[in-house]
């Protein structure tokens, strides 16, 4: 066996190696993403590839179907955070809140209500793409 043959068998040996490093090396890197991508995710009701509103989006425009509603000339408020959503599977989420009414002489009044909202598709901040179902307010 000459000395060529010997070094270019072993060169035709590394050519599949070398390519079975590189796919192994990308299936590692995209496996690490995935991996990364739920533990980001993993506190939060959505999916992987989640296309539906979170409940803070659900409960925003949901202040945007009930500040018309409202009848009264004070300051209205609405919290951040007080606030509880559930979301059923056909796109319809149930949010209940408050808001408080400061009137000009400073008094202060709260109000509970309860909406049911429908996604109805598109941006998930549009009043538009929303359609109401149910708003229950204090009176």
């Amino acid at each position: 066996m000459k000395k060529g043959d010997y070094l270019a068998a072993k060169e035709e040996k590394r050519k599949p190696t070398r390519e079975a490093i590189i796919v192994l090396v990308v299936f590692i890197i995209v496996f690490i993403a995935i991996i990364f991508r739920f533990a980001i995710r993993s506190g939060t009701n959505e999916g992987f590839f989640s296309f539906m509103p979170t409940g803070i989006q659900a409960y925003k425009v949901s202040t945007s179907f009930v500040r018309p509603t409202i009848q009264s000339r004070g300051d209205i408020t609405f919290p951040d955070r007080d606030f509880q959503y559930s979301k059923r599977s056909d796109s319809t989420y149930v949010i209940k809140s408050f808001y408080v009414i400061q009137d000009s002489d400073g008094h202060e009044s709260k109000k509970n209500y309860t909406i049911t909202l429908k996604y109805n598709g598109g941006s998930r901040v549009d009043g538009r793409k929303w359609t109401l179902i149910k708003l229950q307010q204090d009176k």
